[in-house]
């Protein structure tokens, strides 16, 4: 949605970079988490606000995968942050 943009839920969350995971643990529904490789970088992209089209940068940037591919795993990657209550949207403009 235009003007619409996203970022990890700032309250009630840990989380820690080890080696090439990121651990993380929602305090606010006691889930612990583990991500690694696409969803490492996705994560780290979204600790400031973003929009799909910067997530599908991000991993096209970092992989040698197509356009197709990315958004794929970028929608793939938002329905999971969503389904665990990690996500916050941020409208501009």
């Amino acid at each position: 949605m235009p003007g619409t943009r996203l970022r990890i839920r700032a309250r009630d969350l840990s989380w820690e970079q080890l080696d090439d995971e990121v651990v993380i643990l929602d305090l606010a529904g006691s889930t612990y988490l583990r991500l690694n490789g696409p969803g490492a970088v996705l994560w780290h992209v979204l600790l400031t606000v973003a929009d799909e089209a910067r997530l599908v940068e991000a991993l096209l940037e970092e992989y040698d995968i197509d356009q197709v591919t990315a958004q794929r795993d970028v929608d793939a990657f938002l329905a999971n942050l969503r389904r665990a209550n990690l996500l916050e949207t941020v409208r501009t403009g």
